[in-house]
C-alpha cells in the first residue's frame, strides 16, 4: 500500500483549502469526501468576500475543481476508523478500503439537528437558515421566526435583534424551562414565545410566508432561523487520542495542531466561528503548518 503525504478527512471548505495549499507545495494529498458540505443547501453564500451571487453548491464545486486542477485526489469515502501505526496513520473507510498517510488533517465539521416540520427542506438555505452572521442581513427589519427550544434559545434570539425587532420564538410544542430573569429579558426585548406545535412551513418557490400551526393558526413571517442542536464530528479524533475541549470540539493550538503529533484539525470541528471564511482560513493555516512539518527534499528542516 503506497503512503500518501497527507490525508484530509472532510471535503468542506477547510479541507479543500488545505488540499489546495498542500498541493501547491507539491505534497501528495488524499481528500476524503464523506457527504454533502454543510452549506450545500445555501442558495447564495453571503458575507464571503469575492463570492457574490454564488450558491453554496456552486462555490463548493469550484473549490473542488481548483484542488483537483493542481493534483489533489478527492476520494468518495466516509472514513470510519483512524489509527496511528508508527510514523504513519491508517485510515479505513466504512466500506472497507484502507489508506496510509504521513500526516492527517481532521476537517470533519459538525452535524446539525433539523426541525421535524413538514416542508422544511423546501425553504432551507433560501429563507430558512441557521446562521445569522451569514444570512440575517438579507432579512433585516422583516418579520422572522426563531424555531428553538434549547438552552441557547435566549442568546440566539438576543443576537437576532441586531437585525430585526420583529422576532417571534417558536418552540414547536415544547415548553422550555425559562427562569424569571430569562422571561423578563424576552419581555424587555418584545419577543413573544409561541409553544404550539408547527404543522408545516408555508410559502412558494423557496420563499417562506409563514408557519402553520396544528390548530390552524398562521404566523406570518418572511424568514426563519432554527437553533436546536449540533454535534461536533470527533469520532476519529477520539480514536486517535486527540484531546477535546469542554465544548466537545477538537482542541488545537495556534497552528491548528491537535494534541497528537502528526494530526491537525480545521473548520467547524474546532469550535471557532462557523463561517466559510473562517473554515477556509483555518484550512490554509493548517496546510502551511503541515508543509513545514516535512523536511526539504535534501532532508533539512523546512524553513519557517
Amino acid at each position: 500500500m503506497a503512503t500518501t503525504d497527507v490525508g484530509i478527512v472532510g471535503a468542506g471548505f477547510a479541507g479543500l483549502a488545505a488540499a489546495l495549499t498542500l498541493r501547491r507545495h507539491r505534497h501528495s494529498v488524499l481528500l476524503f469526501n464523506g457527504g454533502p458540505c454543510r452549506n450545500s443547501w445555501a442558495s447564495e453564500v453571503h458575507g464571503y468576500l469575492g463570492a457574490r451571487g454564488l450558491s453554496g453548491a456552486e462555490m463548493w464545486r469550484t473549490a473542488c475543481e481548483q484542488a483537483q486542477e493542481v493534483g489533489a485526489e478527492i476520494v468518495q469515502a466516509s472514513i470510519a476508523e483512524a489509527r496511528q501505526e508508527g510514523d504513519e496513520f491508517l485510515l479505513k473507510a466504512a466500506q472497507g478500503p484502507e489508506w496510509r498517510v504521513r500526516r492527517l488533517l481532521l476537517a470533519t465539521g459538525v452535524r446539525d439537528s433539523y426541525p421535524d416540520i413538514d416542508n422544511f427542506f423546501d425553504f432551507y438555505g433560501r429563507s430558512v437558515h441557521n446562521c445569522p452572521h451569514c444570512d440575517a442581513y438579507e432579512v433585516r427589519d422583516k418579520p422572522v421566526a426563531l424555531v428553538s427550544w434549547s438552552e441557547a434559545m435566549l442568546p440566539f434570539a438576543t443576537k437576532l435583534t441586531q437585525w430585526t425587532r420583529e422576532l417571534t420564538v417558536v418552540t414547536d410544542g415544547r415548553s422550555p424551562e425559562l427562569s424569571p430573569a430569562e422571561r423578563a429579558k424576552l419581555d424587555e426585548l418584545g419577543i413573544p414565545v409561541l409553544t404550539q406545535t408547527v404543522r408545516c412551513f408555508e410559502g412558494a418557490d423557496g420563499q417562506l410566508s409563514g408557519l402553520r400551526f396544528v390548530d390552524g393558526s398562521l404566523l406570518l413571517v418572511q424568514a426563519a432561523f432554527f437553533n436546536i442542536a449540533h454535534e461536533f464530528e470527533t469520532t476519529l479524533a477520539q480514536q486517535l487520542g486527540c484531546a477535546l475541549t469542554e465544548g466537545e470540539c477538537i482542541q488545537q493550538d495556534e497552528h491548528m495542531r491537535t494534541t497528537v503529533e502528526g494530526v491537525w484539525a480545521a473548520g467547524d470541528v474546532t469550535g471557532e466561528e462557523q463561517l466559510v471564511a473562517v473554515a477556509a482560513a483555518q484550512g490554509v493555516k493548517a496546510g502551511i503548518d503541515i508543509y513545514r512539518s516535512f523536511p526539504t527534499p535534501d532532508g533539512e528542516p523546512t524553513p519557517e
